[in-house]
């Protein structure tokens, strides 16, 4: 019989097009290529989320208030109940550092990165209050084994940490493209791109000093979540070279890459950092930050640690001496789907397990 893998798909449940949808998506669908594994796909929320069953049409949804179980959880962690599988998995995988329960069944969940413990700052209220009932020296004691998405994470494990493995991560560039909204006011200038979200740790004061220091050339920050109000930081004075966009569309941001001048990867700290990937995917030539994951991952003469190095940086660029960066490695969604799937037989077969 072949192995089954349970697979707890709350990450899908978010509005947005996070790095965490994006990496449990990707992962899942080249993972169900391997008819080696039998997979049970779920999840469960107060109401149905018919985008989950357009993608994966033989997902179960089961009606458990997300927030009731987790509210319960902060107190005890609550064991599964026996409806939850019509036949138990050999694994429960969890995309996400998020297992609010217990089981018999060993569990295997991703650590993206270790922001709630480096850079508490950077979240919400909300985030940060749940973070904290729910650390990852509480939640490691529930699993028989850790995913996460590079070398620099697995170091901030811990000697006690349960048995990890490193599975990199994958890009996917959209071959259609789709203007944006505020194209006319992109396309009149030579543009630099960022794509993140509104948070301290991805650099945005760096590039709101840019758009002043250089005045004709376009700054891009694609990826704002509405109603972000960390954002605030653009709010204080309005240069009409910086130019801010909600989240895009795949086909949007393929536009995006394929008009830039480079991508500004500018963060204090990265688990992965999915956008640089994407960016060399479609041959945009990037600026990194001097930070541990992008040495772990790429070579490239284009790192800066400072502002002035920032600076020279994007003058090189303007001039036509940008540099795609190169991979360490052969980075694709296919590779990650196996190393997770080998670690997965390896805790199903408790070689892996403490």
């Amino acid at each position: 019989m072949r192995p089954k893998i349970g697979v707890d798909l709350r990450p899908l449940l978010e509005d947005f097009e996070g790095g965490v949808k994006v990496y449990t998506r990707e992962m899942l669908i080249e993972m169900m290529k391997n008819s080696d594994f039998e997979f049970d796909l779920f999840y469960q929320a107060g109401k149905r989320f018919e985008k989950i069953h357009q993608i994966f049409p033989s997902v179960r949804y089961i009606p458990i208030s997300n927030f009731v179980f987790n509210l319960k959880s902060i107190f005890s962690f609550q064991l599964l109940p026996d409806y939850y599988f019509e036949r138990k998995p050999n694994l429960i995988w969890i995309p996400d550092r998020r297992p609010f329960y217990k089981c018999d069944i060993p569990i295997v969940m991703t650590i993206h990165d270790f922001v709630p413990e480096l850079f508490p700052g950077s979240m919400s209220l909300k985030a940060r209050i749940w973070h904290k009932f729910f650390s990852y020296n509480r939640l490691k004691k529930l699993c028989s084994g850790v995913l996460v998405p590079s070398l620099c994470t697995a170091s901030s494990l811990g000697l006690d940490a349960p048995p990890f493995e490193v599975t990199f991560e994958g890009a996917r560039i959209s071959k259609n493209t789709v203007v944006p909204l505020k194209s006319k006011k992109i396309i009149s200038k030579d543009f630099f791109l960022s794509i993140s979200p509104a948070d301290p740790r991805k650099g945005l004061k760096k590039i709101y000093k840019l758009a002043k220091f250089f005045p004709n050339l376009n700054f891009v920050i694609a990826g704002h979540k509405k109603n972000d109000k960390r954002f605030s930081i653009f709010k204080q004075k309005k240069y009409s070279n910086l130019i801010i966009l909600n989240e895009v569309s795949e086909e949007e941001k393929s536009w995006l890459f394929k008009h830039r001048k480079a991508l500004l990867a500018l963060s204090d700290y990265e688990g992965f950092d999915l956008p640089v990937l994407e960016a060399i995917k479609a041959k945009s030539p990037v600026i990194l930050s001097d930070i541990s994951v992008h040495r772990e991952l790429y070579i490239s003469n284009f790192f800066v640690k400072t502002q002035e190095e920032l600076i020279l940086a994007v003058k090189k660029v303007s001039m036509g001496y940008g540099e795609i960066p190169k991979t360490r490695g052969n980075y694709s969604w296919e590779n990650a789907s196996k190393r997770a799937l080998l670690f997965f037989t390896r805790v199903i077969n408790n070689e892996n397990r403490k």
